[in-house]
């Protein structure tokens, strides 16, 4: 495994995680981690080709990986509480 996907996928798993923690969903978390894990992919190729230098742990984008993952889990959130 490549060095960079280590904290793009900590990033990931955390967020959703976190999310969940903190009030109680994504409820679905699974398909929250796998939303998340297709995000900071995302991320990781717009930061790069933009060529952006924020937020970037060796060759990972971090900031936009985080913020990605933030945006995912709130989204799947608001579905949910939608859903109700």
């Amino acid at each position: 495994m490549p060095p960079a996907v280590v904290p793009l996928l900590l990033v990931a798993i955390g967020v959703p995680a976190a999310f969940r923690a903190a009030i109680g969903r994504p409820r679905a978390l699974g398909t929250a981690w796998l939303a998340a894990i297709a995000a900071v992919a995302v991320a990781q190729m717009l930061g790069e080709l933009i060529g952006s230098r924020i937020g970037v742990l060796g060759d990972a984008q971090l900031l936009y990986a985080a913020l990605a993952a933030t945006i995912t889990s709130a989204a799947l959130s608001a579905l949910e509480r939608a859903r109700r």
